[in-house]
């Protein structure tokens, strides 16, 4: 269970036993009890999105698999639900990725890592996305050509990765969480070490 659900679940258990206090209370002890109650949800919801939003920085952030080196670049590149193809938004968001690897990284190499929401692929889409694997692969790869033809950016060391519904930087439980999880990473590694020869 959710710590925010327990949460709302003891604010929820207060309420009531607040409720049967305010039965044997008086007029003006009814209305402080009620004050007190609205003012202890407000500060719980206010928590609530507070340690929301910190975990989906922290994911975003931290989350990244066992060894891996690299900087993440800013914008992600969004995808429609249960869809590959690049929106027009998405091609402006690879757009701006392109200029910050020609003037910031050029000739360093980097990943490109596709994520999905968890929704599983439905029957109408199960022959072109067998699995949410899959689905996440081919976005993925979708950005990677854009790059290549739009662009002329290509690294003899391209990894695509295929992360399907691992890592969210969003809940799943909601619509735009899930909107956020539908997306392409490029992570562009360390420079390596110069030998000194």
């Amino acid at each position: 269970m959710r710590a925010s659900t327990t949460r709302s679940i003891l604010l929820l258990g207060l309420a009531g036993v607040l409720s049967v206090s305010l039965a044997a209370c008086g007029g003006n002890e009814v209305s402080s009890l009620r004050a007190q109650v609205d003012s202890l949800t407000t500060v719980n919801d206010d928590l609530e999105t507070t340690v929301d939003r910190l975990r989906d920085s922290l994911r975003a952030g931290v989350e990244r698999p066992p060894g891996e080196r690299g900087t993440t670049l800013e914008p992600f590149v969004y995808f429609p639900s249960g869809s590959a193809w690049l929106t027009d938004r998405g091609k402006r968001a690879i757009d701006d990725l392109a200029q910050t690897i020609n003037q910031q990284y050029d000739g360093r190499a980097f990943r490109i890592k596709g994520y999905t929401d968890s929704v599983p692929i439905g029957d109408s889409l199960r022959r072109i996305y067998p699995s949410n694997w899959y689905l996440s692969a081919q976005r993925a790869a979708a950005v990677a050509h854009y790059l290549n033809t739009e662009h002329g950016i290509q690294t003899p060391t391209l990894e695509i990765g295929a992360y399907g519904p691992q890592v969210p930087v969003a809940s799943n439980e909601t619509r735009e969480g899930r909107q956020r999880n539908r997306r392409v990473e490029i992570v562009v590694d360390e420079p390596r070490p110069d030998p000194g020869f």
